[in-house]
């Protein structure tokens, strides 16, 4: 792989990372304002939203970085 799609795949992973952080930092407001089953809900959605958005933009650092020394993709 490329030097330009290494570079490319790290900073999409970034950019995951630190949109996620954004667009969760703004929804947990909503969601502490919330009382009873659905701060119970939603606050699970955004336990696994968190997550989701942790993994998949470390996966695509992790991608990018590693691809320098894999073979063909």
């Amino acid at each position: 792989m490329g030097v330009v799609p290494r570079l490319l795949l790290m900073a999409a992973g970034v950019a995951v990372i630190v949109l996620g952080v954004v667009v969760l930092f703004f929804w947990h407001q909503r969601v502490l304002e919330l009382t009873g089953g659905a701060r119970f809900i939603w606050g699970a959605a955004l336990r696994g939203f968190e997550a989701a958005v942790l993994y998949g933009g470390s996966w695509l650092v992790v991608r990018g970085w590693n691809a320098r020394r894999s073979g063909p993709v």
